[in-house]
């Protein structure tokens, strides 16, 4: 079976992982809609919501970023896309060192919204258990 091209949707969401992997801050914070809303669940110190870019970054971006060793990749692996219209579900596997210098590796599914050819929504699915465990370990 014969996968057909991504969608203008996609395209977008795949440019943004991108730069994640790439720790392009400039591209990645050009990709994101001033008024996005990102959403990470769980009980533990990163869960929560977080509305407007400036937020994204300061309250979201910076402290997720922090999380791991300074001179460790962070490698998001796309596994699969699923698109419809203007949302991207993106079932990845993220792996890094944790600044205590264990190895992190975690599978997620991403719902993302794209609007304008910019991620406008971003909500993560993933083992908050492991999640906690491995970056927020005295918890």
């Amino acid at each position: 079976m014969t996968r057909p091209p991504p969608s203008e949707a996609e395209k977008v969401v795949l440019r943004y992982l991108e730069a994640l992997n790439d720790r392009d801050a400039d591209t990645l914070t050009a990709m994101i809609a001033p008024d996005a809303v990102f959403t990470v669940p769980g009980d533990h110190p990163l869960a929560g919501t977080w509305r407007g870019l400036p937020e994204i970054v300061e309250k979201f971006m910076l402290p997720m970023g922090a999380l791991f060793a300074p001179d460790a990749g962070y490698v998001t692996e796309v596994t699969g896309t699923v698109a419809e219209g203007d949302r991207v579900v993106v079932l990845c596997t993220s792996r890094s060192r944790t600044r205590r210098g264990e190895p992190y590796e975690m599978d997620a599914s991403v719902l993302f919204t794209v609007r304008e050819g910019k991620v406008c929504g971003m909500r993560e699915f993933f083992d908050t258990q492991y999640f906690t465990r491995m970056l927020f370990p005295d918890t």
